[in-house]
């Protein structure tokens, strides 16, 4: 049970997800959260509810990594910057 905090080991359940999710730079992917917003709005105005409401549903899960990968980059880059 030790072994599911440890962020090294493969059996930790985040770390496939940052291992998917590196190659994706966080403007992209708070890019994809607002057009997701964006299209999900303008889907429900011509009247196709249904699936306007799954392409807005995915903004605010897009939004969050998008923000989580800003805030450990800026602060990966100041740890970074420090020990040079």
């Amino acid at each position: 049970m030790a072994s599911l905090f440890n962020p090294v080991t493969p059996e930790n359940p985040g770390y496939y997800v940052e291992k998917k999710i590196t190659p994706i730079a966080a403007n992209k992917i708070l890019c994809a959260g607002g057009g997701s917003f964006l299209l999900g709005k303008a889907l429900k105005l011509v009247g196709q509810k249904k699936i306007g409401s799954f392409i807005g549903s995915w903004a605010l899960p897009l939004l969050v990594v998008g923000g989580y990968r800003k805030i450990t980059d800026s602060l990966d880059a100041e740890s970074n910057k420090g020990a040079m």
